[in-house]
């Protein structure tokens, strides 16, 4: 139930090799006894589970989902359309008992499906965050318990969990961006954009970071500098518009920042 990061996107594999390779990455975790009776027949687990995008119109980013849905779609979209979004069951997979009564887990997942803004949803990730944390101070759960609390704008508080969060697990990329938004709103650009850099350098696809230190250095009038951090976000997201007009206003004479 937890996020696992599965192989480097960007790696290059020859083309006879992919079903292989990306059906190993997956028996990594899953285990050759659950692969030996799910399809067999069909290696190809990307085909079903990662399906490409149908529209071709979109960033390079954009072109294959990566949720890795656990069924693919069957039913068209327009089906259901109208319907009402509901509270879904979490249920852990694969199945185990320690995997069943894994609170750290499930109180995790919850936070993600809330975040996915599932409003029905936020109030059994906060109850099940909680109950974890009374268990455990892990660095994860200190995280999204501190976005829990930024959204109710108990700041003190958010800012005490992401600290601690930071000071277990300096690599928690989402607590170490969100602190530096909580700097930079106090007034505090240096720690955020240290905060920030640290983010960036780990996760060079997440185009709002880069957004965020293009900014503040453009801000600052150090131009260079926003224009390297714009060139790394539109080198992940060449479409993203945001990227492209302020890469224009600081290529203009004299740069400039906003419109």
């Amino acid at each position: 139930m937890s996020c696992i990061t599965c192989h480097d996107p960007h790696l290059q594999v020859k083309p006879d090799e992919r079903v292989s390779f990306y059906r190993a990455k997956c028996l990594a975790c899953h285990g050759k006894a659950f692969g030996a009776k799910h399809h067999a027949d069909r290696p190809d687990c990307t085909s079903c589970h990662m399906p490409a995008s149908l529209s071709t119109d979109v960033a390079h980013t954009e072109v294959t989902d990566h949720r890795i849905l656990r069924r693919p779609t069957s039913t068209p979209m327009l089906e259901n359309a109208f319907a009402q979004p509901t509270t879904p069951k979490l249920v852990p997979f694969p199945h185990s008992h320690e995997s069943d009564s894994d609170l750290r887990d499930e109180a995790l997942a919850w936070e993600s499906v809330a975040e996915s803004g599932l409003k029905s949803a936020e109030a059994e990730a906060e109850r099940l965050l909680r109950l974890a944390l009374v268990k455990s101070s892990d660095p994860a759960l200190l995280s999204a318990m501190g976005y829990v609390e930024q959204k109710h704008g108990g700041i003190d508080r958010v800012r005490e969990l992401y600290e601690k969060a930071l000071a277990l697990d300096p690599n928690l990329i989402d607590a170490a961006t969100n602190l530096g938004v909580l700097q930079a709103k106090s007034g505090h650009m240096r720690e955020a954009v240290t905060l920030w850099q640290g983010s960036f350098q780990r996760a060079p696809g997440r185009s709002s970071i880069g957004m965020n230190l293009a900014r503040a250095f453009c801000g600052a009038g150090q131009f260079d500098e926003a224009r390297t951090y714009t060139l790394r976000v539109l080198q992940f997201n060449p479409d993203l518009g945001a990227a492209k007009k302020l890469m224009n206003g600081l290529n203009a004479d004299p740069p400039k920042c906003g419109p």
